[in-house]
């Protein structure tokens, strides 16, 4: 761990949906001038930890702070006039805009003075090459790559101290990513420390100097990116290993005397939402099945209310 404050230090942070933790007491550290990167299997809580951090979604415990104050109860816009951003997955961005439409509408939102706009664009540019020949271009008619490049953009015209990226090689082919790769790696010389969710595991220890690996929303590695590259078998069973779990809903199991009827659905749940909804049904006194029989029926019910209503509607 560097020596110093932590820029942004979380503790005992849960988190999840609708009551319903995902992540169980994560703790972690990002330093300034840091590159760290959280790993884990599809479900494990990585989005959640860091759409709780930013403020996107309320936590259920825990604390978080930022620059050395807490900031667990700030909204997520205050969060990021703080410098304290999020790049989403997914990208986010709107696709009827042109590329510098884009970039001088982040630094508007961002409280830029309007006499640095100029020029934080044209460091924009310089930073991603790439986008200041496709500045004219409308957002929705640039290639994957291209539409991460401006997201990434759009979040660095801010200066803000510390970047969230969540997953940005989603979707993207090998040669671009390394592109994306390379240039995150240059964003702590420019005074921005980044916390990087990612699937390409190899790339992301290469280009981090600390790790934390996610297992069933729990942290299960802290430590140095080198040593963890180095043990691969601690890499392939952390964080390639399965640990989705299935949970049959919908079963033919006698209520009341009677025997339901229909066909049953198998539902595949994420190990830690599994976790979570264990921990709901324990708390009711209900059989998780039962708890998850009753959100799909509850969800079916709801898309077939919806068109009725906007039928009566029109």
């Amino acid at each position: 761990m560097p020596a110093g404050p932590a820029l942004l230090e979380v503790r005992g942070l849960r988190a999840g949906y609708e009551g319903i933790p995902v992540v169980f007491g994560v703790d972690l550290d990002v330093h300034e001038g840091e590159v760290v990167t959280l790993l884990g299997a599809n479900g494990a809580g990585k989005t959640t930890t860091l759409r709780a951090i930013s403020g996107l979604i309320p936590r259920l415990a825990g604390t978080i702070t930022f620059g050395g104050r807490p900031v667990h109860e700030l909204s997520a816009e205050r969060l990021a006039r703080a410098g304290l951003l999020q790049v989403p997955e997914g990208r986010g961005i709107f696709r009827s805009l042109t590329v510098d439409e884009t970039l001088r509408l982040a630094a508007n939102l961002a409280e830029v003075p309007k006499g640095e706009i100029g020029p934080r664009v044209d460091e924009a540019y310089h930073v991603f090459t790439r986008l200041a020949d496709r500045r004219t271009s409308q957002a929705g008619m640039l290639s994957g790559g291209e539409q991460q490049m401006l997201a990434l953009a759009r979040g660095i015209i801010a200066r803000p101290r510390l970047l969230m990226i969540d997953e940005m090689s989603q979707g993207l082919a090998p040669t671009l990513v390394e592109g994306l790769f390379e240039i995150v790696s240059g964003f702590p010389a420019r005074g921005v420390s980044v916390l990087l969710v990612e699937q390409f595991v190899g790339r992301a220890l290469a280009v981090a100097t600390r790790a934390y690996v996610l297992e069933k929303g729990e942290v299960s590695f802290a430590g140095p990116a080198k040593q963890l590259a180095k043990d691969d078998s601690f890499v392939r069973g952390s964080y390639l290993g399965s640990i989705a779990a299935e949970v049959v809903a919908g079963q033919r199991v006698p209520v009341n005397g009677r025997e339901p009827q229909g066909e049953s659905v198998e539902v595949t749940l994420p190990a830690a939402l599994l976790r979570g909804l264990e921990e709901r049904a324990a708390r009711e006194g209900v059989s998780a099945g039962d708890l998850v029989r009753e959100l799909v029926t509850d969800s079916v019910e709801g898309r077939r209310r919806r068109p009725a209503r906007r039928r009566r509607e029109a």
